[in-house]
């Protein structure tokens, strides 16, 4: 029997999924991770990051009675990380989270190139990811880029440390901002105004593209065979989709991790383009293009509010009092700013609760509203993510948003896509349908 390990790689932790061939998944597992915080950066240690992510491998290849075949990863990337001629980091890997004061972007970046990211990359640009990271080494720190002689993000980093081959899916290399998206290729102009060259720059492949095999040491280390074969993966959203079968048009993934996002599969990238949302590159041979819209950092919004009102409880105790509130929490609705502390005077425990799931529900709703109104369709609505572990939570966000809401496979979504992944670019399955329609078998 063949196994597959997918790694979801996500802003706060991984999470991983062992699957077999048949469609089995036969352990999910997860770890955080360790963040260093400075001024307004969030900093990973990448030794520490790799470590962290072959915890995970090795834990869930103990787990397998047969053969690795195949190990790939998704991303919440964005985190770029620079290289000496060793290959060994000249920095720490800069989190997505970092903010960039606008002063320093306008000075690198004319209002027009700021303005064109989004038909180039697919992603409107702002104060964080690569590009905004970029302007601030140019003009802070032009020694990194004078000596650097690589440039890439955090999980082709990790792919890297495994098999000592580099390359990047069209689908990861999106929130890297230097590809131009339609063409497959990295966009010049990025390149020339940084002094980047192609050879300083991952290779940019097809997702579910075999990478390389493990290196042997690493290999023995792990816990894998020297022919495991590292699968390119895709972008984390996408890859959740493909973990919960969400597919087609006229379906809509709640993907509620660290953001909340509503993610589409689309046909054509200019209808994409044209409703204002993130656009990625999505399946290998259906709707190829999918719109997200994303709610910024909300779990951690909402984390702050619950340990303010409520301390540090355990889920069932938060949920219970949420449970017990009304639609409408009496009136109490919250917009996550200072001013929410202030708001909730007068309300008991359980309108609060409620207010803090269903104020970010309502957000959501917004969201849904405005991406309707562009043409988009949501026959359908399937989520994933850690909040779909509390069945209240997630009937409160089904009632605020008006709408039926199944969840296929949770919070392991993203992870078990990375499997599905890996079983199709081994040649396992033929195609995303054919892999999900496997697995869902045995839910």
């Amino acid at each position: 029997m063949k196994y597959f390990i997918g790694l979801d790689i996500g802003t706060s932790a991984v999470k991983g999924a062992l699957m077999s061939e048949d469609g089995r998944i036969i352990k999910v597992t997860d770890k955080k991770f360790e963040y260093i915080t400075e001024a307004t950066f969030k900093l990973l240690d990448p030794e520490l990051f790799c470590d962290t992510c072959f915890d995970i491998i090795s834990e869930l290849a103990s787990s397998a009675d047969g053969k690795i075949a195949a190990l790939c990863s998704c991303c919440a990337s964005g985190n770029p990380l620079f290289l000496d001629g060793e290959m060994k980091p000249m920095t720490r890997i800069i989190g997505w989270q970092s903010k960039i004061p606008q002063a320093d972007l306008d000075a690198v970046y004319t209002k027009e190139e700021q303005d064109a990211f989004y038909r180039t990359v697919g992603w409107d640009f702002f104060d964080g990811m690569p590009a905004a990271d970029l302007a601030y080494i140019k003009l802070h720190r032009p020694e990194i880029l004078k000596n650097a002689k690589m440039l890439v993000m955090s999980a082709e980093y990790l792919n890297y440390k495994i098999t000592g081959k580099w390359g990047i899916s069209h689908s990861m290399g999106t929130p890297f901002y230097l590809i131009d998206q339609e063409k497959g290729v990295y966009h010049k102009p990025m390149l020339d105004k940084f002094g980047l060259t192609t050879d300083m720059l991952p290779p940019i492949y097809g997702k579910g593209t075999a990478l390389g095999t493990v290196l042997p040491d690493k290999a023995e280390e792990l816990g894998l065979c020297a022919d495991t074969e590292v699968i390119l993966g895709s972008f984390d959203h996408p890859s959740g989709a493909l973990g919960a079968g969400v597919l087609d048009e006229g379906q809509l993934l709640l993907s509620c991790g660290t953001s909340w996002v509503e993610l589409f599969p689309v046909a054509d990238r200019r209808f994409a383009l044209s409703t204002g949302g993130l656009v990625d590159r999505f399946t290998l041979h259906h709707a190829p293009w999918c719109v997200m819209k994303s709610l910024e950092s909300v779990t951690v919004k909402i984390d702050r509010l619950r340990e303010h009102f409520f301390g540090v409880v355990p889920h069932k105790v938060f949920d219970g009092c949420a449970g017990e509130a009304p639609y409408g929490c009496n009136g109490l609705r919250f917009d996550f700013t200072e001013a929410d502390f202030k708001r909730a005077a007068g309300h008991g425990k359980s309108d609060i609760a409620r207010a803090i799931i269903e104020s970010a529900a309502l957000m959501l709703k917004k969201n849904l509203q405005n991406l309707e109104k562009c043409g988009l369709r949501a026959d359908s609505i399937t989520a994933i993510g850690g909040i779909t572990n509390s069945p209240i939570c997630t009937r409160i966000i089904s009632e605020t948003l008006g709408k039926d809401i199944k969840v296929v496979n949770g919070q392991s979504a993203g992870a078990v896509g990375s499997c599905l992944l890996g079983a199709i670019g081994t040649g396992v399955y033929k195609d995303e349908k054919e892999a999900f329609a496997a697995m869902k078998e045995r839910l």
